[in-house]
């Protein structure tokens, strides 16, 4: 058998229209398939009574992606998972561009599993693509709040301007990489990073290979409000890592980061409010 997994709620609560699409057009290549909503699904169990011979999609953003991910990482999976385009953004399917195939399929069974992994107030969190802590997580809180008010269309690039030109509060704090501490002062960003893109684009960590076994380190501060604005709009295209001056970036095993004020922090776009620590790592 072939199942779509989807989550209902995602884009706008358009997710079925989405799967009852791909549906369609991957049925040349799969034949018939069920849709499967994500929306309490006991992935465990349901894991367990497939076979070997059947074909899981994934259908949705980044967002879908890590909640699945979170569920399966003590879970045999023994057939084929594929990753569905579909949507406006996904930032990891941007990072494996090229094995995405004709039908908008990247295979993803090596992807999904033996995660980087966050900790958060005691809490531990798998991650996808990266953690982002400053500016990057307060655009996530802005735009949630804007969701939660009713807003359809969310500029998160107007977000960023605002916020750089007139919201946001620097911290200061410390980065520990596998043991060596940088203080640093007025942080735009403390992010790490298991893949090259967060943020719909943002080419934060250039040299990232989600492959290997380290994390990249990118971290933005110093300088004037529109100068930094500069170089973190310049990520984009990894151009920031020009400004060494303002830019670190390293590769690590371990990474700690701590604020001296709570800032907002976000795991593969998901929010958590009040932040002052985290520690990532992949082994």
């Amino acid at each position: 058998m072939n199942y779509i997994l989807f989550n209902p709620k995602a884009n706008n609560n358009s997710g079925e229209i989405s799967a009852e699409a791909a549906k369609e057009k991957l049925k040349a290549r799969f034949g018939e398939m069920e849709l499967v909503s994500l929306i309490d699904l006991d992935v465990e169990k349901f894991l367990k009574n497939v076979q070997k011979d059947d074909n899981l999609v994934l259908i949705g953003g980044d967002g879908t992606l890590n909640n699945f991910a979170n569920k399966i990482q003590d879970v045999n999976i023994p057939c084929n998972l594929y990753m569905y385009s579909a949507g406006t953004g996904n930032d990891f399917l941007r990072d494996i561009e090229s094995e995405v195939d004709s039908d908008g399929l990247a295979l993803i069974n090596d992807y999904v599993k033996h995660l980087p992994y966050v900790i958060v107030n005691e809490k531990k969190y798998y991650f996808i693509n990266g953690v982002g802590f400053g500016i990057d997580g307060q655009v996530c809180e802005v735009a949630d709040e804007k969701k939660r008010k009713g807003a359809k269309k969310i500029s998160y690039s107007g977000i960023c301007i605002s916020l750089a030109l007139f919201k946001y509060k620097f911290p200061n704090g410390k980065v520990i990489v596998d043991g060596v501490e940088m203080p640093r002062n007025k942080i735009w960003l403390a992010s790490s990073m298991n893949g090259r893109f967060y943020g719909g684009g943002l080419m934060i960590a250039p040299e990232q290979n989600r492959k290997e076994n380290t994390l990249t380190m990118t971290c933005v501060h110093g300088s004037t409000r529109v100068h930094g604005l500069m170089v973190f709009v310049s990520a984009f295209k990894g151009e920031h890592v020009k400004h060494k001056k303002m830019v670190d970036i390293v590769k690590a095993h371990r990474i700690e980061v701590t604020f001296d004020r709570p800032t907002a922090l976000q795991i593969d776009g998901e929010t958590i409010l009040g932040v002052t620590h985290y520690v990532a790592v992949k082994e």
